[in-house]
């Protein structure tokens, strides 16, 4: 079969275009069966639908592959009704977190044939063998279709893939890695140019109630030796010098943590590493701290989210707040550059959690802090907590597939954390001369864009932003 796999174009102002990962990894799983393969990533063009209408042109497609987060979704909707349009013979698989989770309503859509549903690859395999052969669908574990009369099942659930070191590293010959390194950084600006994401690990065992369970709750880590491999390939074959580390939880094998650390400074690679999507703080002592900056870590993302023991435990984050001091001292000692993040919002929190939570950021040593409103996205435990509590903002949409609900309390709405995340941009960038601090970005070819960016979210009236921005 000819499979053409696609990232659609964001419908968001402010998406950072990174590599697509999730689709580079099925991809070897249609290479190895003997498929033709190819990867458009349209979030890369400037007008999307010329480039995707001279991409089917080019061959007779048998099946493309979407894949997506819910902020992601609107655009992936897009490009399918315009695969249907020009080509309704195509068959559309769907794929990714927020297909996932809403694999009922993406399959009563009438441009969706199937969804593989949590982790893509075996799924994705047994899949293309069944339509190959033809064979019986029912069979395919994790997959969601229609049958000839257009009724939807769902299969059983799929076990996790326990083995991740057995997994094919990405196809990135199927993408055109200087386009990304070209394009606007994913995470936080690189301390080398040439830089790309890359996963070492899935899952993460915390629960807390706002997170996806994409992974699972079981952490899986690939072995060093594995995770070294991957990186001496991107560094010889493609010049990359900087690692995004993508993984829920890095550090969660300290051990583990340690060696990649210890084999990156012995294979005698100058790199780049920094871990945007945040590490654990527990689980970080100053022997991992001085063997992530010696391996080359110029940043880290700490999840922290609120300075309210209640809000803790009612999340299940259950953070040990007095650790902050102490790790943000060892980050500085060694020159690593920190992110809070931090979110404002949940269901009965109140204002003066929320200004404890402002207060607590102001008074770190921390060198940036995102504030984040929280969104009960759908499929998590948050969610069914403010359908159920009925906190949120009944005109704001229910519609799971492309919208967000909005919470709002007794003590709140949207509009108010919106105040307050302003008052938490103020006092922080205004507090320990971190204004000042910032200015070089803000003058910096490199990273200005992304800050002002966030400038414009969330200082800017919605009326002047022009195109659409993320809800929070």
């Amino acid at each position: 079969m000819n499979i053409l796999l696609v990232r659609a174009k964001p419908t968001f102002m402010d998406m950072i275009v990174g590599i697509p990962i999730g689709l580079v990894y099925i991809a070897p799983v249609a290479e190895k069966r003997g498929h033709h393969v190819e990867v458009l990533d349209l979030a890369l063009e400037h007008t999307a639908e010329p480039v995707l209408k001279a991409k089917l042109a080019e061959r007779k497609w048998h099946l493309v592959g979407l894949s997506c987060m819910t902020a992601e979704f609107e655009g992936a909707e897009i490009a399918a009704r315009q695969i249907k349009a020009l080509q309704p013979e195509i068959r559309i698989v769907f794929g990714g977190q927020h297909p996932t989770i809403v694999a009922d309503e993406v399959m009563a859509k009438e441009y969706c044939d199937f969804v593989c549903m949590g982790e893509g690859e075996e799924t994705f395999g047994e899949l293309l063998d069944a339509l190959s052969q033809p064979a019986d669908l029912s069979q395919v574990r994790g997959l969601a279709y229609k049958d000839s009369q257009g009724r939807i099942f769902k299969n059983p659930p799929r076990p996790s893939i326990q083995n991740v070191d057995a997994l094919d590293f990405p196809a990135y010959h199927l993408i055109q890695v200087d386009r990304y390194v070209e394009a606007e950084s994913a995470r936080y600006t690189p301390k080398y140019k040439r830089a790309i994401q890359i996963f070492t690990s899935r899952g993460c065992p915390w629960h807390c109630t706002y997170c996806h369970d994409l992974f699972g709750k079981t952490f899986r880590p690939r072995s060093a030796e594995n995770v070294l491999a991957e990186m001496k390939l991107l560094y010889e074959k493609y010049q990359v010098q900087e690692f995004m580390i993508e993984d829920d939880i890095f550090n969660f094998d300290m051990d583990r943590s340690k060696k990649i650390c210890d084999l990156i400074v012995d294979s005698g690679m100058k790199v780049g590493l920094q871990f945007g999507n945040g590490v654990r703080l527990e689980r970080l002592d100053e022997e991992l701290i001085r063997k992530l900056a010696a391996a080359g870590t110029h940043h880290m993302a700490i999840a922290i989210e609120s300075a309210s023991p209640r809000v803790q435990r009612l999340t299940k984050k259950n953070l040990k707040l007095h650790m902050v001091k102490d790790v943000v001292r060892l980050t500085n000692k060694y020159k690593i550059n920190t992110l809070g993040f931090f979110m404002i919002g949940f269901p009965s929190e109140t204002i003066e959690e929320i200004k404890m939570t402002i207060r607590f950021a102001c008074q770190t040593d921390l060198d940036e802090a995102l504030f984040s409103i929280v969104i009960p996205y759908h499929g998590t435990e948050l969610s069914r907590q403010v359908l159920g509590s009925g906190y949120y903002d009944p005109n704001s949409s229910t519609d799971h597939l492309k919208e967000v609900v909005k919470i709002r309390t007794p003590e709140f709405d949207f509009e108010t954390l919106r105040k307050l995340q302003r008052r938490a941009y103020l006092m922080f960038f205004l507090t320990r001369f971190r204004f000042v601090k910032m200015l070089p970005k803000l003058f910096s070819i490199r990273s200005s864009k992304k800050y002002l960016k966030a400038i414009e979210r969330n200082f800017l009236p919605q009326a002047l932003q022009g195109e659409a921005s993320r809800v929070n």
